[in-house]
């Protein structure tokens, strides 16, 4: 008898009935940046947690992991690493057995297909004389300190695009701290000046409203991740919204997790 009392102890222990629902805090919630086309219910398939709190900026979502009101923050490699360069309470964690992984892109209105092209065939050229790999190297590989700003060539006569950036993919989409402009993308888009002979004028839009500034014409380019075409576990269309078409990938990144050291062991 005290031997099928002692197991039916541990079976409801182990089920959980009769038990305390977990607290807030050993609640495994994880902070992301806004997804724009995917659904929370998407979103939640392809990430770690009881729950997902979705951030409309970067400041605010590290914020949160610093005050535990998450556990841990969803995002890519290189913005770990910078996290955590920039933290020693941060440590990574790397994201599930099978990795994912996303390219990244510039977006524009569909409609656009002739900037679309001189996009495309500039990140082309950009591959095969070796740019994208110098400016990786730059500044996702062996960034400095404190990243430098970029300026953007002034092309007399010539025509101008806006361009949307946000900060909160540092270091890839990067503002400074006195509200420059800096960072991985910014250096792809000043090449990418030079090789269509197009002005670019760099607007800063809040993340959550991208897609919104691009519609609008607000802007005509914006930095956008895709799924890449080898991704058998994610829908191609996954956080892209309609009439936005996007250019060739011209980085690959694997997404990460970011937590504080003491979850560490229990994430």
């Amino acid at each position: 008898m005290k031997k099928f009392l002692l197991l039916l102890l541990m079976i409801l222990t182990v089920s959980g009935c009769g038990g305390n629902e977990p607290s807030e805090k050993d609640k495994m919630i994880i902070g992301v940046i806004t997804q724009l086309n995917a659904t929370p219910e998407q979103a939640k398939k392809f990430a770690k947690g009881d729950a997902l709190n979705f951030y409309d900026d970067f400041n605010s979502m590290q914020l949160a992991l610093s005050s535990e009101k998450i556990k841990a923050v969803q995002t890519h490699g290189s913005v770990a690493r910078y996290m955590a360069a920039n933290n020693p309470d941060f440590v990574i964690k790397e994201s599930q057995t099978v990795k994912l992984v996303d390219n990244f892109c510039c977006a524009m209105r569909e409609q656009d297909a002739d900037l679309k092209n001189e996009f495309d065939a500039a990140i082309e050229a950009m591959k095969a004389d070796g740019t994208l790999n110098e400016l990786v190297d730059e500044y996702i590989t062996h960034p400095l300190e404190i990243p430098p700003s970029v300026a953007m060539p002034q092309i007399d006569g010539a025509a101008t695009i806006k361009v949307g950036i946000t900060g909160d993919l540092p270091p890839l989409d990067l503002i400074l701290a006195d509200g420059t402009p800096a960072g991985f993308n910014t250096a792809v888009l000043s090449e990418i000046s030079k090789r269509v002979n197009k002005n670019i004028e760099l607007v800063q839009i809040n993340s959550g409203a991208r897609a919104a500034a691009l519609t609008s014409a607000q802007v005509d380019v914006i930095f956008w991740v895709v799924v890449p075409a080898d991704d058998s576990q994610r829908p191609k269309d996954f956080d892209t919204p309609e009439g936005v078409a996007v250019t060739e990938p011209y980085y690959q990144d694997e997404v990460n997790y970011v937590t504080l050291k003491e979850f560490a062991e229990f994430f």
